[in-house]
């Protein structure tokens, strides 16, 4: 407590509370997105929940998607997605910012098992050059053999603007890279009774030797122009009519690594196939990735109504055994419409901006005319109602269809104990929607619906597979989180998933995540305190399997997984620009079951203890 209360001598100079020293925005047609207010999170209710689970058993490790979530990527050439969405920055991640002065947010945390995690987001604007750079460096020993993982990601962006608004670019590197030991699961499968007490290090596993390489770098630029001459904002209100015409060019390069390495391959017996070495193995793929647009845009000079259109070429090298190229080339096209809606006036001051209302309506439309994929096509629409941005109280519907090619690992493979090639699997169709609302951080609610035609996945030996009719899934998400008189909290957020065929789509049915807590403001409300504990229960469904040579998940009907309680203990403090929290995480293992596993062969972390602070700056 005494350390807690010297924090507040040692505080920066200066703390911004206005709502408006950091907007943001993410990365797609730069040049239409509006920025949106993105001040800091100040709240400690989920401190504690520091990494999203990662259902293969460690962080760092690849893991299976078991919830269903709306999105896809960009039409073109893909070769594999890889299973590490929770332990890398994707492209429709990256944002990019302006702020009324700097800010920095350095985050360190420890814990069992050689948990190491630090957290860099830096953000600055100079003379209407705005850098930004996002860096998660963390490292795992794990609770069982051969899990140690390492990973550095970081993007770099920037962005930039002249003061007339004639001319801007908009600027991003990321790098990704995530390395990680292979064990193959634990020998006997499961747990049991006499097993689940003993220090998980002296259990056997499947592969000894072996590790996973995943590199990504992308570097992008965006430079735009506008074409005609700037309105004279003078002239009053004709000044507002008219349109500004634009061009701008998008350029990226991406440079990808996939490698697996087994100097045992041969000896632990775990693979029953081997093409190219019996001994040991050493697969490696490499994909480089050009791509250049450019577009003619439009935008109403109120900012109300913009288009654009234009051209999109794109090349493709594969290495793996083999060397083979693609190329494609696209029509794309984007419909932005932005209006802003009446503020009373009583709720406006000196640190808000004038417009905190708005309705916002994006289309999206990619489509390859010619080339590998020709003849997909994706078209998107994101419509939100921003009905206060300060108290992030939004509606939001978003619709999605696309025609894409199966990624290339599903029609071609080259490696030591998998190769098939030239299977000829259709294009995969899919209809997404999503309809919900946020009020605040603590209040939320969507329903997510999505129709596969021809869905692609991994059979029971791992082999690439198409179903040839549709699938429907339905998924509904609801967050509360409410402190009653003035010092209980309750947070309950529950997720609601069904599927059409289960033979071939794995997720829970239910999960829910529940916590109980004691908050309290101390010393003048210069310091919060919450004290409390937290369960989490998936409902038992049969998941994927691992395979490890290919990175893939599979389906496999021998294991369910369990319907298990996970209950961490915590406690977040927070200091204004300092938060710490204090964490037990499976604080029963050993006391409730032994099935804490949602892979075959591979469990949940045993109780760990966790640590961690974040300290934001102003100045």
């Amino acid at each position: 407590m005494l350390i807690f209360l010297s924090l507040q001598g040692f505080g920066q100079a200066f703390y911004s509370t206005r709502p408006d020293y950091l907007s943001s925005k993410a990365e797609r047609n730069n040049l239409f997105s509006g920025y949106r207010y993105n001040y800091p999170d100040t709240s400690i209710i989920d401190e504690h929940n520091y990494f999203p689970r990662n259902f293969l058993g460690n962080l760092g490790l690849p893991s299976p998607d078991y919830f269903l979530s709306y999105g896809t990527p960009d039409m073109g050439f893909t070769f594999f997605n890889p299973p590490t969405q929770i332990d890398r920055f994707r492209e429709n991640e990256i944002e990019y910012y302006r702020s009324k002065g700097p800010y920095a947010r350095l985050t360190g945390i420890a814990g069992s098992k050689q948990l190491q995690i630090f957290k860099l987001f830096f953000t600055t604007t100079y003379k209407r050059v705005n850098v930004t750079l996002k860096f998660h460096r963390y490292t795992s020993q794990g609770f069982y053999l051969k899990q140690q993982t390492y990973s550095n990601n970081f993007y770099l962006t920037s962005n930039y603007t002249t003061l007339n608004k004639r001319f801007g670019y908009y600027f991003f590197i990321l790098n990704n890279s995530n390395k990680n030991q292979e064990n193959g699961g634990i020998k006997d499968g499961t747990l049991n009774d006499s097993t689940v007490a003993l220090d998980k290090a002296l259990l056997n596993v499947n592969i000894s030797s072996a590790n996973r390489t995943n590199s990504e770098t992308k570097v992008m630029l965006n430079p735009w122009l506008r074409l005609n001459k700037p309105n004279d904002s003078l002239k009053g209100p004709d000044s507002l009519k008219g349109y500004d015409h634009y061009i701008q060019f998008k350029s990226r390069v991406a440079f990808n690594l996939y490698r697996y390495k087994d100097d045992n391959s041969g000896s632990d017996q775990f693979y029953h196939l081997f093409y190219r070495d019996t001994a040991k193995t050493f697969d490696s793929s490499h994909v480089t990735q050009f791509s250049n647009e450019i577009d003619y845009a439009v935008m109403s000079v109120n900012k109300k109504l913009s288009a654009s259109a234009g051209y999109k070429n794109e090349i493709n090298k594969v290495w793996q055994y083999g060397r083979s190229s693609m190329t494609n080339h696209l029509l794309v096209g984007d419909v932005v419409f932005r209006t802003n809606l009446p503020v009373k006036k009583d709720t406006l001051s000196k640190d808000t901006l004038k417009h905190q209302r708005f309705f916002e309506s994006l289309f999206n439309l990619q489509a390859v005319f010619a080339g590998y994929n020709d003849g997909n096509i994706k078209a998107e629409s994101n419509s939100s109602l921003v009905l206060d941005a300060n108290k992030r109280h939004e509606v939001f519907f978003n619709a999605l269809f696309e025609r894409r090619n199966p990624d290339y690992i599903y029609n071609n493979w080259l490696s030591n104990h998998f190769q098939w090639q030239n299977n000829g699997y259709q294009p995969q169709e899919q209809l997404q929607l999503r309809l919900g609302a946020r009020l605040g951080r603590y209040i939320g609610a969507s329903v997510f619906y999505q129709s596969i035609f021809n869905y692609l996945y991994f059979d029971q030996v791992a082999f690439p597979r198409q179903y040839n009719n549709y699938i429907q899934n339905v998924g509904v998400t609801l967050t509360y989180t409410h402190i009653f008189f003035k010092h209980l909290g309750l947070g309950i957020s529950h997720t609601l998933q069904s599927t059409s065929n289960d033979q071939y789509i794995r997720i829970p049915p239910n999960v829910t995540t529940a916590k109980l807590f004691f908050n309290g403001d101390l010393f003048r409300h210069n310091m919060q305190v919450q004290i409390g504990a937290q369960i989490q229960v998936y409902q038992s469904f049969k998941g994927y399997g691992y395979m490890p040579a290919t990175q893939v998940f599979y389906l496999q009907n021998t294991t369910a997984a369990g319907t298990y309680p996970y209950i961490d203990a915590y406690l977040n403090v927070r200091i204004r620009p300092v938060s710490v929290f204090l964490k037990i995480e499976n604080a029963l293992q050993g006391f409730v079951g032994t099935n804490y596993s949602f892979v075959p062969g591979y469990y949940q972390p045993d109780m760990a203890f966790r640590f961690g602070i974040s300290w934001m700056f102003f100045d």
